[in-house]
């Protein structure tokens, strides 16, 4: 089998259902045996995913045409090591080559009639605990910028009523007025810690007091505010603190780790197993976040799975993306030893995300299926893909 062609396909779909930034990037793989694979470049929000989509063809054409896509471990260190940019990369290089890889797994799979995490050697698990993720936002058909504990008390009551035993929360980034804070690096006046505890105690009531609570800090924070709030909330029985300070270096994490009375998990900004390792070796993670759009694909995502586990460290996968980075995460998420909790965005309830692909990815009382078809298991909807921007090397799908 041979690779003959790559396309990249571009959804913009900013502005819909009330996502201020969002901009998925696919790759897909044509072979000369009539099998394609699909993947994602997990950049769909923030600043960045136009960087992505010339990335992807340019790896594409001088390391993945032409070559045999049942060999992603040669393909993969390929673009490694040849591209000279992704040895000490960042998200551009390194989820292009997520893309790629998370690609020609899917035609693997396919080519061998399994889903990709039998592949990896493991059995289908029982459906996977997952929780309600971004309850500043709402859980519903549209995204909305939630400033009242009220209103956060009923975003965490409909996800326990939908089943969930688990949701997150970032009860900092959405301002008094509903615009983005700014300025949450550095320490927090008394005023801004009774709005983050008010809406912290309207989630402990909303979901109960047997279930679980992610609290997210998106790195807006420093280790010093991040350990306020660490403090602030410690007796509502919080799961993990997520993202509590920046990635500019391990040290950082290493010291809110150190001094934190809840455990600590991050990772969605980090790439391939060295950019882990640091971390890990400085117990400065209790669980890691690895997203597998962006970490270097599935090849890489377990490869960093097993290296969490020699440090008895859990993982869950970074998911905010469409329907397919879902798809990629389960499959990952299925295979992996040291398992924890699947992530489900808020974001993966909105029409302009649910209808992009035939198969809508969707959890039922909290617990999601691994799906079993074979490869990624994944078809883009034919009219969405008509609105989508197209480009490709190798020869022109037809």
């Amino acid at each position: 089998m041979k690779v003959t062609g790559v396309e990249v396909l571009e959804a913009e779909l900013s502005g819909r259902n009330g996502i201020a930034s969002w901009r998925h990037v696919f790759a897909r793989v044509h072979t000369d045996e009539g099998i394609s694979g699909l993947g994602e470049v997990g950049m769909s929000y923030g600043t960045g995913a136009p960087a992505a989509a010339p990335m992807v063809l340019t790896l594409a054409e001088r390391f993945v045409l032409g070559g045999n896509p049942l060999h992603t471990e040669t393909i993969w260190e390929h673009m490694l090591r040849r591209s000279f940019w992704a040895e000490g990369g960042g998200p551009v290089v390194f989820g292009a080559m997520s893309a790629l890889d998370s690609a020609l797994w899917d035609i693997k799979g396919k080519a061998a009639g399994k889903p990709v995490h039998q592949l990896l050697g493991a059995q289908t698990p029982e459906p996977l605990r997952c929780y309600a993720s971004q309850l500043q936002f709402g859980w519903g058909d549209e995204v909305i910028n939630y400033t009242e504990p009220a209103q956060y008390l009923e975003a965490a009551q409909q996800a326990r009523a939908e089943g969930y035993d688990c949701v997150k929360v970032d009860p900092l980034m959405i301002a008094p007025d509903g615009s983005r804070a700014t300025k949450l690096r550095g320490l927090f006046t008394p005023a801004q810690r009774k709005l983050f505890r008010a809406r912290m105690e309207a989630i402990r009531e909303g979901v109960g007091s047997d279930a679980d609570i992610i609290l997210e800090l998106h790195s807006f924070t420093s280790t010093a505010g991040a350990l306020q709030v660490a403090e602030l909330v410690k007796d509502l029985g919080i799961l993990f603190m997520e993202e509590p300070t920046h990635y500019n270096g391990s040290k950082a994490h290493t010291k809110f780790a150190q001094k934190s009375p809840i455990p600590v998990t991050a990772g969605e900004r980090l790439y391939t197993r060295w950019g882990f390792l640091p971390y890990l070796e400085a117990g400065a993670m209790d669980m890691i976040q690895p997203d597998v759009g962006l970490v270097g694909g599935i090849s890489e995502a377990v490869k960093i799975a097993h290296l969490a586990h020699t440090f008895d460290v859990g993982v869950q996968a970074h998911v905010c993306g469409s329907p397919l980075a879902i798809a990629m995460a389960l499959q990952f998420e299925a295979a992996i030893p040291n398992f924890e909790i699947h992530e489900h965005h808020t974001y993966s309830l909105k029409a302009c995300n649910r209808d992009l692909f035939e198969q809508d990815l969707q959890p039922v009382k909290g617990r999601f299926t691994v799906p079993v078809a074979p490869g990624l298991g994944m078809c883009l909807n034919r009219d969405a893909e008509k609105k989508m921007l197209k480009s490709h090397v190798g020869i022109k799908p037809s």
